[in-house]
């Protein structure tokens, strides 16, 4: 009886399985540094967007219309006819907003427009598209690292509509 030699890798069979391992390796480690810095970037990005979408939605709660008890107290048309950021909006971004900012990023007055469509006349009947509708466009800045301190920018704009039961 012939004894049978047990099949064994060869080292040239080692050598290919090594070189091709290398080669994925290498493929692997020179995409990590540019996939790591575009997660930085969209993490940073993702963050503003929220900071805006936040402060448009605490402008969006306030009402259309001043409040009976107090003139004072903000509210939407008076943010709408600030055209500039430098009275209403400024005063609410300064003075009244409760949303938080993180650290390197930046809401500005200026960068906050609150736009009203359609109207009421005094009987309470409305005219244009039916009611009231509100849009807010917040711009929040943060300086990138990724490309050298740029500052980079994200716009969120939202809108609501005054909810009221007209007969």
């Amino acid at each position: 009886m012939k004894k049978r030699r047990a099949r064994a890798l060869s080292l040239l069979e080692i050598l290919f399985a090594i070189g091709f391992l290398t080669v994925i390796l290498v493929a692997f480690a020179a995409v990590y540094p540019a996939a790591y810095r575009l997660n930085r970037k969209s993490a940073k990005a993702t963050i503003a967007a929220k900071t805006a979408s936040t402060v448009g939605a605490e402008i969006l709660a306030l009402p259309f219309d001043p409040p009976s008890f107090s003139s004072t107290q903000p509210n939407l048309t008076a943010l709408a006819q600030d055209l500039n950021g430098t009275t209403a909006i400024k005063t609410f971004v300064t003075e009244q907003m409760r949303s938080t900012v993180p650290p390197g990023y930046e809401v500005r007055a200026q960068a906050i427009r609150v736009a009203l469509y359609g109207s009421a006349d005094p009987s309470g009947v409305t005219n244009d598209i039916g009611g009231r509708f509100a849009q807010v466009q917040v711009t929040t800045y943060y300086n990138d690292s990724n490309t050298g301190g740029a500052e980079k920018s994200v716009t969120v704009i939202s809108g609501k509509a005054e909810n009221r039961d007209v007969r």
